[in-house]
């Protein structure tokens, strides 16, 4: 036993593998629905394909992020903290492009600023696929998403701090012309703990078979364990004047209860009587609380 080390109850969480392992999971779902999303606007079919899972910190994600982008921060409770949904500025532009009947030949590579058109495609776009990827979450644990506010700078966004576990889940969009642009969603990985996850055991349920040994051992270790009880006969209030006052000799007057608890820590454990057995004061119970 000089293995057992202490844990801190409500302190610690568990790693979210559960949802990071359903996350992973829903990629081609959350594909399917992308390409419903996108070919309106596109005028064509787009492939989406999902790219593996990343997990990384904030600031290397940063450091490898375009400088300009669509950028729109969302609460997805009970995903604690911000999620990001980033859809690459290219896309934007060459969507807007398509839709009001142009070939996307048009999108510049070097813009710094999204026109009010593209403005306003991009937030429908996001907010349509932030829908989509609510829908797809159902099976992993209900969302509730809010939008927090849109950017196009990661610097002047104020998304995480720098050393904050994220986990990345992009995917990547080909609208026929052999050029991939990328939308992808940025979750804190700390935001999974204590998540819920559909289908998963409650607290409190067995994973599985106690093992019959350990239950053996535990319960035969737990019969030594030593628990100081006590009674209270009485409790006297005196003034602040009297408790000064008192001396030696003095005689306070008390009135003991029929009943009396019998105490363990500070939790009534049981009432009774006081009295006398074998020539010993004894405790009698009479009623467990």
């Amino acid at each position: 036993m000089n293995d057992v080390q202490p844990f801190a109850l409500g302190r610690q969480t568990s790693e979210p593998v559960a949802a990071i392992s359903g996350l992973e999971k829903l990629g081609e779902r959350v594909s399917r629905r992308l390409r419903a999303i996108i070919e309106p606007y596109g005028g064509a079919r787009p492939l989406v394909t999902a790219l593996p899972l990343e997990e990384t910190m904030f600031m290397m994600w940063d450091a490898s992020a375009p400088e300009f982008a669509s950028l729109s921060l969302y609460r997805l409770h009970p995903i604690k903290g911000p999620v990001v949904l980033r859809i690459d500025a290219p896309l934007v532009s060459l969507l807007v492009d398509r839709f009001y009947g142009g070939k996307g030949d048009r999108a510049s590579s070097d813009k710094r600023e999204f026109t009010p058109t593209e403005t306003r495609l991009g937030a429908r776009l996001a907010d349509g696929i932030i829908a989509a990827l609510v829908e797809c979450w159902a099976e992993i644990a209900p969302l509730e998403p809010a939008l927090i506010n849109r950017e196009t700078n990661p610097a002047h966004a104020q998304l995480m701090p720098g050393e904050t576990a994220i986990v990345v889940q992009g995917f990547e969009v080909d609208m026929g012309d052999h050029r991939p642009r990328i939308i992808e969603f940025i979750y804190p990985k700390a935001g999974f703990g204590g998540l819920e996850i559909v289908g998963s055991p409650k607290a409190g349920d067995e994973a599985r078979p106690a093992d019959p040994v350990w239950r053996t051992r535990l319960a035969t270790r737990l019969d030594d364990v030593r628990f100081p009880v006590r009674t209270v006969l009485a409790r006297p209030n005196l003034k602040m004047a009297e408790l000064m006052s008192l001396k030696p000799g003095d005689v306070i007057p008390i009135h003991i209860a029929r009943q009396l608890p019998l105490l363990v820590g500070d939790r009534v454990f049981a009432q009774g009587t006081v009295g006398e057995q074998d020539g010993s004061a004894a405790f009698m119970i009479e009623k467990l609380a």
